[in-house]
């Protein structure tokens, strides 16, 4: 049984005008794999999740559904 993340990558990438393949340029995974995260079908690491995060200039809670709410939002950094 797995445990899948949803996440806002595909959104937040649309929105700042950068590829899949940009988007991963500088970090340790591969355009197919990204695509499979985007897709709901894999779930990263949290190194990758934060990697990904960096990537879009964000945290990863603005672009992970990591509490499970829905609400996409950090109460650190306060990003969305």
């Amino acid at each position: 049984m797995t445990n899948k993340v949803k996440n806002r990558i595909r959104e937040v990438r649309k929105m700042k005008k950068i590829t899949q393949a940009k988007l991963v340029e500088n970090i340790s995974i591969t355009r197919q794999y990204i695509s499979l995260i985007e897709l709901g079908e894999e779930t990263p690491s949290l190194k990758v999740a934060n990697e990904i995060a960096t990537a879009l200039g964000t945290c990863m809670y603005a672009i992970f559904d990591l509490d499970g709410t829905g609400r996409y939002k950090c109460s650190s950094c306060d990003r969305s």
